[in-house]
């Protein structure tokens, strides 16, 4: 992490004192010099000292997480500007997973029985960053839940050797047993999704009552405890995000393909088929918190297959497919509530905080989403959600930092107190 650092200010005040020091006492007078030099020794010692303790103890203050989740001003701009240059290689990862009983000594969280009777799978895909992969899996991992982390084939061999080398240490985690050359709004994103489905409906050792999917990107704003806790309020009914929007209907209505050139997905100007079992194509986000009926219906039943191949030549499909299992009441998709008009009860999608342009935004955009700053964290751990998307652990460092420290702390102290159940209750039974 960030040592103490001589800032170009700090080096002008202190070559500055030097100076003035140096100055006064090559007064050419002997008489005048001497008279004045005691007091100059003395003065100006005293302010260099003053200077260089000043500086040292300002370059090594700490910064102070809770003060930033309280909202402090001060504290969230000191934050801010404080970078870090020694972040952890995908080697250095691998090297530390090397001796399992210290690395794994880092996952021991405590699990009430509540927890332990609702386990929970999760499904990660991950191409970059062993250090957040690890930071993530640090937060959100007990023994009794059960991890499947999809590595995309285009990861650097480093990479793949960093995870391999965790889940070698962790016995609930695995590596998927097939992995996709994963490209962005093409159909590998979600085909990547369902090998892991695949293989956690298939392990036998957990019997997981929800799967919730995420990239490495997002991070906790709830414990596992929590989390537990409000699951079980939702009872089997899945946090899926699905709405019609006619907006999109031009990722649906043309053939895409993947440019070998380019590695975009790009149209072909083809109209393509009708969907299959008089379907419409709904609109969602890739990321839920699905019951282990939902899951196992998308993997197994013939007509979400049917729909899962005829989404291969369209865009973005892992923003689709959940949500149009889920919009189609006609198919019997388990494990979601409908209004009154019968469609997808958008309110239930709670599993992931999101800021989109132009909502306030403390960090920075990309892609029209907010990659979450220090000064977003205030407003972050009072979310409804379970998680948030997205962090960068190399921007703004510390928001990533004490996003950690704080569920941690919650973890730790088993703190459940600020968790208002009455507010999922009301949005299942409402």
């Amino acid at each position: 992490m960030d040592g103490p650092r001589t800032t170009e200010s700090e080096k002008f005040t202190q070559v500055s004192a030097q100076n003035y020091i140096r100055n006064l006492l090559n007064i050419r007078n002997r008489k005048l010099r001497k008279a004045i030099k005691g007091v100059v020794l003395s003065s100006s010692i005293f302010f260099m000292m003053f200077i260089l303790i000043s500086n040292q103890s300002d370059s090594r203050k700490s910064v102070d997480c809770f003060q930033i989740i309280e909202g402090n001003a001060s504290e969230i701009s000191f934050a801010a500007e404080r970078g870090n240059d020694n972040f952890a290689t995908d080697n250095d990862i691998r090297k530390r997973a090397q001796n399992c009983t210290i690395f794994s000594g880092k996952y021991h969280f405590p699990a009430s029985q509540e927890e332990r009777d609702f386990p929970i799978a999760f499904s990660l895909l991950v191409h970059k960053d062993a250090v957040q992969i690890e930071t993530l899996l640090r937060a959100i991992y007990r023994p009794h839940n059960v991890y499947c982390i999809h590595v995309d084939k285009r990861s650097t061999s480093a990479l793949l050797d960093a995870v391999k080398s965790i889940a070698n240490c962790l016995r609930n985690v695995f590596i998927a047993t097939k992995l996709e050359d994963v490209i962005y709004e093409g159909y590998s994103r979600l085909q990547a999704d369902i090998n892991c489905m695949t293989d956690l409906l298939s392990y036998t050792e957990v019997n997981w009552k929800y799967l919730i999917n995420l990239p490495a990107q997002e991070f906790p704003l709830k414990t596992n405890n929590e989390i537990v806790k409000i699951l079980k309020i939702f009872n089997g009914t899945s946090s899926i995000e699905s709405t019609y929007d006619g907006r999109f209907e031009y990722r649906v209505n043309e053939s895409y393909i993947v440019n070998p050139k380019t590695l975009k997905v790009e149209s072909t100007g083809r109209r393509k088929d009708p969907p299959p079992h008089n379907i419409i194509v709904g609109k969602g986000s890739a990321y839920g918190a699905f019951s282990r009926k939902f899951v196992n219906f998308a993997v197994n039943d013939i007509r979400a297959r049917d729909i899962l191949k005829w989404t291969e030549d369209t865009f973005s499909p892992d923003e689709t497919f959940w949500a149009t299992l889920a919009i189609n009441k006609q198919l019997g998709t388990p494990g979601i509530k409908y209004t009154a008009s019968g469609v997808p009860d958008r309110r239930l999608w709670i599993s992931t905080s999101v800021t989109w342009n132009p909502e306030p935004c403390r960090g920075k955009y990309v892609r029209d989403i907010c990659v979450f700053g220090v000064g977003d964290l205030h407003s972050l751990v009072l979310k409804k959600e379970l998680f948030a998307n997205k962090f960068y652990y190399d921007y703004q460092p510390y928001a990533l930092i004490c996003m950690e420290k704080w569920i941690q702390h919650k973890s730790l102290n088993s703190l459940t107190s600020d968790l208002d159940l009455k507010y999922y209750r009301d949005l299942i039974n409402s």
